[in-house]
């Protein structure tokens, strides 16, 4: 079954309960929600602190002032609307059923969309389809939220998309369209190796229209379920120590 669509949120937690939230999240959170009817696969992304030193986003965004650390994308199959608002309901049904009991007061949504698939591109030396690289295995993944015109958008599917797959290490492409913000297009480029080397290199050798407006280009690491070696890093570092 092809996929969809995705739903894509930004998320952050309070510092010192990093392993707990993440620890209830892989054990509590994801697996109700991709047992749902219409979710096909859950996965979960963290950006430390090199990774946010790394980030091009712009101020109004949900990601911007170093918010946004972590990352959850449920891949779709099926109307992306209806799954969103399953998972709703689903919500709902987990806090009547005190499911949801990790404090709210230490974690929060930082950005939350509902997308539909456009296009995807696959790495020319592997024998995958485009409708593959939804499930490609990767170790870092780079976000990019923009806004242009009809013939941006399509020059990032003919021109930038294969420039960037052309790269050593860059596995696909995929792009989607917001259902809830008018004319927002994001490109998922899934990678392997060093994510900031990566990140760099896919920038100097890629760069974007010069008629798009990016809202975000980030690069995050792919979370191991049940490893977070990533906690006493983020811990050290400038990034908000609390989500108020």
């Amino acid at each position: 079954m092809d996929a969809t669509g995705i739903i894509f949120a930004g998320l952050d937690c309070d510092g010192d309960s990093i392993e707990e939230w993440n620890r209830w999240y892989d054990l509590e959170h994801v697996p109700p929600n991709v047992s749902m009817p219409g979710v096909m696969l859950g996965r979960r992304y963290v950006a430390g602190p090199e990774l946010h030193a790394a980030r091009v986003v712009d101020p109004a965004s949900g990601f911007a002032n170093k918010r946004g650390t972590f990352l959850t994308i449920y891949t779709l199959c099926g109307d992306p609307g209806n799954a969103f608002a399953d998972m709703t309901v689903l919500r709902d049904k987990l806090y009547d059923g005190n499911r949801m009991t990790f404090p709210a007061d230490k974690k929060a949504v930082r950005e939350g969309d509902v997308l539909r698939m456009q296009w995807a591109v696959a790495d020319p030396s592997r024998s995958c389809l485009p409708e593959d690289v939804p499930f490609v295995g990767h170790t870092g993944l780079i976000a990019v939220q923009r806004r242009g015109n009809d013939a941006v958008a399509a020059w990032y599917r003919d021109t930038w998309a294969h420039n960037v797959v052309a790269l050593d290490g860059v596995h696909g492409v995929m792009s989607l369209t917001s259902d809830t913000r008018e004319g927002l297009a994001l490109d998922l480029v899934f990678i392997e190796g060093d994510i900031v080397a990566q990140t760099a290199a896919i920038r100097g050798a890629a760069q974007h229209h010069v008629d798009a407006t990016i809202v975000l280009d980030a690069p995050f690491a792919f979370i191991d379920p049940l490893r977070y070696p990533f906690a006493d890093a983020i811990r050290a570092s400038d990034l908000p120590a609390t989500v108020a």
